[in-house]
């Protein structure tokens, strides 16, 4: 049986710097589709090496409400 993927949100703290050369926090909550928080936590810092950013913490991992996404928005 295969296992069936749910939805987690998924809270990213880094830094970035501005158009200004200003170094700001930023926070951003993720969307992830995975098995568990174990995967979602792999995914994230997949994605995040591909975004290069470097130093990053993730805060949160919570399950989401969301059942289902609609048309082809996945960022792979």
């Amino acid at each position: 049986m295969q296992p069936i993927n749910k939805f987690y949100t998924a809270t990213i703290s880094f830094t970035q710097e501005d158009s200004n050369g200003k170094v700001k926090k930023v926070k951003e909550t993720h969307l992830v589709d995975a098995v568990d928080p174990a995967d979602v936590q792999a995914k994230v810092i997949k994605a995040m090496d591909d975004e290069l950013i470097d130093e990053y913490e993730i805060t949160q991992i919570a399950l989401s409400n969301v059942v289902y996404v609609y048309g082809d928005c996945v960022k792979e």
